[in-house]
């Protein structure tokens, strides 16, 4: 895609868009202590993604937690490490995220996702899940949100990423959201 987002600076990225954020409900959850393996009627993942979960019963650490880089095995089978075991019930709903390099970004954030920022300051999982922390941090991820998505037109929001701050979270079917890095 060419074409730029509009906001002055010193210049402008090629505009990143998103308009698939379909959420995937997983069918199935085996947690080994070492990996994760989710099954889903079409999971929408590639290799090297990271994911999220909510609505997941059981095992409920698997929510709201960073997950990946995942390894698509086929396209309705992904892994990704995980130190948790036991059994994930209930109807988990699998949601994609997106985390920005660092710079200087603006967002358009449409209905469907939301910009999060970390205020731990965590890099991907924490050390409690087995993944990798800046600093020594231990607990849960710990993620607010920046700007709720809303309709398109209702605005936009820059924010500077330091490379593991900031995470859009892919929340509904519909609508495109748009963001570009400024410098």
């Amino acid at each position: 895609m060419l074409s730029k987002v509009f906001y002055p600076g010193d210049y402008l990225a090629t505009e990143i868009s998103h308009a698939t954020f379909k959420l995937a409900v997983a069918t199935g959850i085996v947690l080994d202590g070492t990996t994760a393996t989710v099954t889903s009627a079409n999971h929408l993942l590639a290799t090297g993604d990271y994911t999220t979960f909510s609505a997941a019963t059981g095992v409920t650490a698997i929510n709201n937690a960073t997950w990946g880089p995942v390894t698509k095995v086929s396209s309705s089978v992904y892994t990704f490490p995980c130190a948790l075991t036991g059994s994930v019930t209930g109807s988990p709903i699998q949601e994609k995220l997106y985390f920005f390099s660092a710079g200087d970004w603006i967002i358009f954030a449409d209905v469907n996702g939301n910009l999060e920022y970390n205020v731990d300051q965590l890099l991907g999982l924490n050390s409690s899940q087995g993944g990798i922390v800046k600093g020594n941090v231990t607990g849960p991820d710990v993620w607010r949100i920046l700007k709720i998505g809303a309709a398109v037109g209702a605005g936009s929001t820059s924010f500077t990423s330091d490379g593991f701050s900031f995470r859009f979270r892919d929340m509904g079917t519909t609508a495109t959201s748009y963001f570009s890095k400024v410098k």
